[in-house]
Parts: structure tokens; C-alpha cells; sequence
């Protein structure tokens, strides 16, 4: 008999069983391993490179290798019996097929900014999306797994950009906290860079430590099974890939152009899980966005190949000295994006302790200036209106790029508004740089699903620039009802999911626009005081959270005795 490490007895048989299949299973990789000995030897830079992180490693390695040593004990004391069918959790690392290319999704310009066009227009013509299903394999569930100590998953990520080259290889470490009530045997990682031809290449995964290869990988969705995990206690996974970082599109912020490169949505991560439906991941689609994501914190680790000519860094957390590493930490966000350039010019102020920074190209200098003072002021403003702005660090990156898109602390504003700038706030850059700001609170502090009520955070956003110009200059909030929502004619329901739409403007003109007359006559029948008190409790209640239209109604129902059923039927298809 044999006992384990983990206290297991094991008969003899047994154990001769499971290390012939061992054996059976390794003399069957020779032939993959022998060609891959160019590819080891060219990894050798990187690996040197990696040595500190390898010392720190040392011992994990002795446990592994005292294991080891024990099976090799074994293996001289026992006569080898016919192999069986491996079940082993090891297997080589293979690159994934490429997959049809998509955009990333984005916010409404105003009227003046045609409805862009979504598709990708690259001239190559990827093979059919193919589901990826290595062989199969079971990682070790012999221990449980240990009670969690976190409140939500954490992201700790090293990645090293050859800007030039446009590549990156990164190590991400997720620890994952089951905090669904259930016990899960899987986890579904969105992996959103496969949408980008073959942007993305998988190298290695193991959770708890151990290599694992019976996940598959069908276009954007990685499902990862999993010892069972009971609700309450936590797993690790590392996640080893490379980036191959496509040409940027018009209408996506994902990708590099000669001066610029963005790292946007590029971090695989665990989507949210429902009880009561599952993994929460839904399909692409040019309008609106699809993901949606928990609270998580994040760390992450940048250097440059090329250090004597790394790029200025559009971060939304303030930079760290990590020995060669520069490090940054963003607690309580949904996503962690990056922008890249040698060219950025950048425009500084601050509200409070809170880091203003405009980056921005040579000639936008009065654009800049002004944008980096509305920022200041959105920030002055929604604190007190909605809650304390959540990041350390307000980006605004000019962008070749449609409009705006929103990120946690980093926000994207189209060139062509800073081209348009000619003073004042009766403009697209002022508008929509207030718009993007707001989804700081309306999607970063307080989440939602995206796809299924995207209202929940566009109209919020989007009825926020009222609020701003109501306080900043009031003069012009009829000036804004008519450039942003009357001109186009607001109509549908405004609970309309992504899915709903037949065109653009047939989303915007329901999910923005009429949601922003709804929240009009909704504070009208509210009251402002009221009104306010109700905003100012629903970011306190849902903050780090997903919220639903039920917890919107919830908590607007507790602070009015007004009856608004007849508001949501003119308003929304579905009661609440």
C-alpha cells in the first residue's frame, strides 16, 4: 500500500497502473516534442529574462520535484503492467485557429457624425471559426479546494510589448472567487482578442498549479472545467499567451496604427455567472457592446522589448516602479485598458486626489486643454450627485476613431472632435467626452448587462450630460435637448436588448435617446429632490454590483410614493 501526500491509499496495482500510463502517455509525445526544439531554443531570451520570477518560483518547484522523486521510487520498486488509456493532465501547447474578425463596440456620435460602418476591413479571409477541443484531461481534485478570503476575482498580469513588432506575450494569474451560492465544475473566460483574426495564441493554462488541456476555445467563449468548486472557496488559473495585435480599423479601438497602439478588452477574464442562466457571455454584434463583466481587481505589469524607445503610457491607475516592470493597480474595475504612443502630448489638473490627464497629438493643444477642464468639472460634479468618482485616474486618449468608447478610468474620444474644437462647450468633444466620463459611474462603479438592457447604462450616461450642462452652464440645456436627442427624433422601447435593433440608429434612438426623455419625465414625476436622493442611492447600493431594471425600480419606488407604472408602460415593454 501507498498513502499520498494528500492522505489517499493507493494499492500497488494501482499505482503501477497510473505510472504506465504515465509512461505510455510521455513516449507517445516524442515525436510532437522533437520539432519543437527550434521553437524551445528561440525561447531561450525570454526565459532568461523571466529568471527572477523563476527564483521566485523555487519552492513550488521542490514540492513538485519531491513528488517526482517519490513516482520514480516507485517506478524502480514495480514491474510495468499493460498501459491504459491515459487520462493525463498534461499536453502540448498548440496555436488556435483563425477566426472571423469583429470590432470592438462603441457609443453614439452626434449628428454631424455619420453612422459608421462596423466591419472590419482587412483584406485577408480567415478560415470558418472552429471549436478547439484538445484531449481530454482531469485536474487533480483530491484536495478541496481553500475557503476565499476575496469579495471579487483579482487579475495579476505581466505583459512585454514589442511596440514596433506589435506583439505581446503575456503571463495572467486570475484568482477566482465563487461567490454564485453553487458549486461550479467549469469556468467560462471571455477571450475577446480571437474576434481579431488571429490576434490572439494560446500557449499554456493551469488551474491550481497544474497544466490542463481539456478545454475548448469556440470563437470568443474558453470553458475551462474545473475541480468542483463550492461557493464560498476560491481557484487560481495562469493563462500564458501571445498577442499578435492587428492593424486598428476605423470603428474598432483595439489594434495599432504607425503612431499609436490601444491594448483595449485584451485581458481574458471570467465572465459573471447566474444562478438561475449560467455563464454570462453573449455573441457580438455591431451596435451597441455584448460583455458583460464582474467587479475585479486588477494589477498589471508592462515593459517595452526596446526600453531606450518605449512609448508614452494612457493608463487609468498612476504608474509603479516594479524593478523592470512598470506597475499599475486598479481595484473595484470591469476592464483594464491601455494606450500607446511616442507622440502623446499630455494636459495635467486634478480634483482632489484624482489625476486629470488628457493625451493628445501635436496641434489639438486648445482641444486638450479644454477637454482636461470639462473632466475636471464632470469629476467636481457627479461626485457629489452620484458618489465618489471610483478610479485614481481619469484618461482621455484622443483616438483615430469613430466617437467615444468607455473604459474604467480611460476613456477614448475621437480625433475628429478635437479637429472640430473651436472654442466653448456647444460641441461633440465637450458632449460626448461628458457622455464617456459618466460611464465611470454608469458601468464601471455600478454595472449591467449590456446586451440585454443596455439602457441601464447608456440612458444614465447619457442623461448625465443634461445634469452637466444644468449645472454648468444652464443656459444651453435646450440647446442640448435639441443636438443630442430631439434632433433624431427619440422613439421605441427603451428596454430594447442589442439584439432587438434592426439598424444604429434604431438602437440609439431607443436605448439613449428615449431613455433619456424616459429619466426626464421620471425625475418630473419624482421631483428633483427625490430624484437625486434615488440616483445618489442606486450608485450606493450597486456599487461594485450588477445591477438589473428590477433593482433601478426597486430603489426608485423607495424614494417617491408617486405612482410611475404608467411611465414604464408608455416607456418599456416589459412590467416592472
Amino acid at each position: 500500500m501507498y498513502t499520498s501526500k494528500h492522505g489517499h491509499t493507493h494499492t500497488r496495482t494501482q499505482v503501477h497502473n497510473h505510472l504506465a500510463s504515465r509512461t505510455s502517455y510521455l513516449v507517445s509525445r516524442i515525436p510532437y516534442l522533437v520539432p519543437r526544439i527550434p521553437y524551445l531554443v528561440s525561447r531561450i531570451p525570454y526565459l532568461v529574462s523571466r529568471t527572477p520570477y523563476l527564483v521566485s518560483r523555487i519552492p513550488h518547484l521542490v514540492s513538485r520535484i519531491s513528488c517526482l522523486l517519490a513516482c520514480m521510487f516507485l517506478i524502480s520498486c514495480a514491474t510495468a503492467t499493460p498501459g491504459a488509456t491515459p487520462t493525463s493532465i498534461y499536453a502540448a501547447p498548440f496555436i488556435l485557429a483563425t477566426l472571423d474578425p469583429g470590432a470592438s463596440p462603441h457609443t453614439p456620435t452626434e449628428a454631424d457624425t455619420p453612422t459608421p460602418t462596423l466591419i472590419p476591413t482587412e483584406t485577408f479571409t480567415p478560415p470558418p471559426p472552429a471549436t478547439l477541443t484538445p484531449e481530454a484531461s482531469t485536474p487533480d481534485a483530491s484536495t478541496l479546494p481553500p475557503p476565499t478570503t476575496l469579495t471579487r476575482p483579482s487579475y495579476t498580469v505581466y505583459a512585454t510589448v514589442d511596440y514596433d513588432n506589435h506583439t505581446a506575450e503575456v503571463d495572467e494569474s486570475i484568482l477566482y472567487p465563487n461567490l454564485s451560492g453553487v458549486t461550479l465544475s467549469d469556468l467560462v473566460i471571455a477571450v475577446e482578442p480571437m474576434l481579431y483574426g488571429s490576434a490572439f495564441s494560446l500557449t499554456s493554462l493551469s488551474v491550481n498549479g497544474l497544466p490542463i488541456a481539456n478545454y475548448t476555445l469556440d470563437s470568443h467563449r474558453l470553458t475551462v472545467p474545473i475541480p468542483a468548486l463550492p461557493s464560498g472557496s476560491q481557484i487560481s488559473l495562469v493563462i500564458e499567451y501571445n498577442l499578435n495585435i492587428p492593424v486598428k480599423q476605423k470603428a474598432n479601438t483595439f489594434g495599432w496604427l504607425d503612431y499609436q497602439t490601444n491594448l483595449t478588452e485584451w485581458i481574458p477574464f471570467v465572465v459573471p455567472y447566474d444562478p438561475n442562466s449560467g455563464w454570462i457571455l453573449h455573441d457580438y454584434i455591431p451596435w451597441g457592446e455584448h460583455l458583460v463583466y464582474d467587479s475585479a481587481d486588477f494589477e498589471v505589469n508592462i515593459r517595452f522589448s526596446a526600453s531606450q524607445s518605449a512609448p508614452i503610457i494612457a493608463a487609468p491607475a498612476l504608474p509603479e516602479a516594479n524593478g523592470e516592470w512598470t506597475r499599475y493597480r486598479l481595484p473595484g474595475a470591469r476592464t483594464f485598458a491601455l494606450s500607446l504612443s511616442r507622440d502623446f502630448l499630455v494636459d495635467e489638473s486634478a480634483v482632489g486626489s484624482t489625476a486629470i490627464r488628457t493625451y493628445y497629438f501635436a496641434g489639438h493643444e486648445g482641444a486638450a486643454d479644454k477637454m482636461t477642464t470639462v473632466a475636471g468639472q464632470a469629476v467636481g460634479l457627479f461626485e457629489p450627485k452620484f458618489a465618489e468618482y471610483p478610479y485614481p485616474v481619469l484618461s482621455v486618449v484622443e483616438l483615430d476613431y469613430n466617437d467615444g468608447l468607455e473604459n474604467d478610468g480611460l476613456i477614448f474620444l475621437s480625433s475628429a472632435f478635437f479637429d472640430q474644437y473651436n472654442g466653448g462647450v456647444k460641441n461633440n468633444l465637450t458632449v460626448l467626452g461628458v457622455h464617456e466620463i459618466a460611464h465611470n459611474w454608469w458601468f464601471g462603479l455600478v454595472g449591467s448587462d449590456q446586451a440585454q438592457e443596455p439602457w441601464l447604462d447608456e440612458a444614465l450616461s447619457l442623461y448625465s450630460e443634461r445634469i452637466f450642462f444644468e449645472f454648468t452652464n444652464p443656459e444651453l440645456v435646450d440647446w442640448w435637448w435639441q443636438f443630442r436627442v430631439n434632433y433624431f427624433g427619440p422613439n421605441g422601447y427603451v428596454d430594447m436588448t442589442i439584439y432587438d435593433a434592426v439598424s444604429f440608429r434604431d438602437y440609439t434612438n431607443a436605448v439613449y435617446l428615449n431613455g433619456a426623455t424616459f429619466l426626464e419625465d421620471l425625475r418630473v414625476r419624482m421631483g428633483d429632490e427625490a430624484f437625486y436622493k434615488f440616483i445618489k442611492d442606486y450608485a450606493a447600493q450597486m456599487s461594485h454590483r450588477r445591477a438589473a431594471a428590477d433593482d433601478f425600480f426597486r430603489i426608485a419606488r423607495s424614494h417617491t410614493s408617486k405612482d410611475i407604472s404608467d411611465l414604464i408602460a408608455a416607456y418599456f415593454a416589459s412590467s416592472h
